[in-house]
């Protein structure tokens, strides 16, 4: 092999080992602002996570009070009912 030739090869390695290095810088900044982006996401989300837990814990709260309303309105109704069918219903 020629001396023209081997460093025609080394050139040709060269180019190879520049542009898989240059490959792998922009695949390694990518993960970064990857990186960086999954952390500003995960703080958001835990930001609203915590306001979700409020409206949800405040949701059950009046769930249980207006289902325990209903309950009693429900109960007053039909011990109306009972009591206005007892003494003989409507007056004609």
């Amino acid at each position: 092999m020629s001396d023209q030739a081997r460093t025609q090869e080394l050139l040709l390695l060269g180019q190879i080992h520049g542009l898989v290095q240059s490959l792998k810088d922009g695949q390694d900044l990518q993960n970064r602002r990857m990186d960086d982006f999954e952390k500003k996401v995960d703080h958001r989300f835990d930001g609203m996570d915590s306001r979700l837990r409020t409206v949800e814990q405040k949701a059950a709260v009046m769930g249980a009070v207006s289902g325990g309303a209903m309950a009693v309105g429900t109960a007053l109704i039909i011990e109306g009912i009972k009591q206005w069918l007892g003494r003989g219903g409507p007056t004609p």
